[in-house]
């Protein structure tokens, strides 16, 4: 009876000490994991007004996405009462190619003020879930003005990732000065986007809070020397080079006869930018096109 005692007791040491160190171990690999994703730099896309999964889906493709058979690393889509339906993420295996975040609003015409809010409550998630510390920006149309909104209204601390560089494509920093367009689009998105808004009024007078580090490029469309991609101006989407100092700005124009507004996230010369602006690549998209999302963008290759 005496030796059933003492080796039921060994058995229960042996248990505790297994659970023990089973424990030390889990959370000794779960803050391995939670630093190796702190070096990770994600690439936020945010669409345009009216946008859908297809707005940068074709991009992602073409950077090596889905049709390869990878998966976008997060898609993010926030309802209209700013709930978040989160899939995938960014785990401790990530590699080149594996790091973009698609953001998607359910109410894709909502006013420059609700986007921003739920953008807000995108990156807190990335922050406080997926330990991001640092992200990149590409936005276009009116998501480009989403994410400006974002960059004036959003504390740079702990609490969200910090912005390193900003891509926007096609977006109307002055506006869209087309009368015939607004005949047709009424919700509040379009509101926001017609030239003199208080949306963009605000814009201006908040343009002090935007963090002083981040790096921005704005490409525009020029469609058969119209000075237009057909909605939004050349100059209204270089009016960006009111926002930031000038030494952090540079644009570029895609000029040609099959350039629209809606394309310009269609078009390689654009993707090109995309790939040398966030991660050096010489030649964009072309090669090896799992390079693209690099974890370390600046990384030589």
């Amino acid at each position: 009876m005496q030796k059933a005692k003492i080796l039921g007791l060994l058995a229960a040491v042996l248990i505790i000490s297994a659970a023990v160190l089973g424990i030390y171990f889990w959370k000794t690999q779960e803050k391995s994991e939670a630093k190796v994703k702190e070096t990770i730099i994600p690439t936020v896309f945010v669409h345009g007004y009216k946008g859908t999964v297809n707005s940068f889906g074709h991009m992602l493709n073409r950077f090596g996405y889905e049709s390869g058979g990878k998966k976008i690393a997060m898609r993010i889509v926030v309802a209209e009462n700013g709930e978040l339906d989160v899939s995938g993420g960014i785990g401790k295996y990530e590699k080149d190619g594996d790091s973009a975040v698609q953001i998607l609003f359910e109410d894709n015409r909502a006013s420059l003020a609700r986007q921003t809010i739920w953008l807000q409550k995108a990156m807190r998630y990335l922050r406080e879930y997926e330990q991001v510390k640092t992200i990149n920006f590409v936005g276009h149309s009116m998501g480009g003005l989403a994410i400006l909104s974002y960059l004036e209204k959003t504390p740079v601390d702990a609490a969200y990732p910090v912005p390193q560089k900003f891509i926007a494509i096609a977006t109307p920093f002055a506006g869209i000065d087309k009368a015939n367009y607004f005949k047709l689009q009424k919700d509040p998105a379009a509101h926001d986007l017609k030239v003199g808004s208080a949306a963009l009024q605000l814009l201006v007078k908040e343009k002090a809070s935007i963090p002083k580090n981040i790096q921005v490029l704005a490409v525009a469309g020029n469609r058969n020397n119209s000075g237009s991609d057909g909605l939004v101006k050349v100059s209204s989407v270089f009016y960006a080079k009111n926002f930031f100092p000038k030494g952090a700005y540079q644009e570029r124009v895609v000029a040609g006869p099959d350039v629209t507004h809606s394309g310009l996230h269609e078009n390689a010369e654009v993707d090109t930018l995309v790939s040398r602006f966030l991660w050096n690549l010489p030649d964009g998209v072309e090669g090896d096109s799992d390079a693209n999302l690099d974890t370390v963008p600046n990384a030589k290759k």
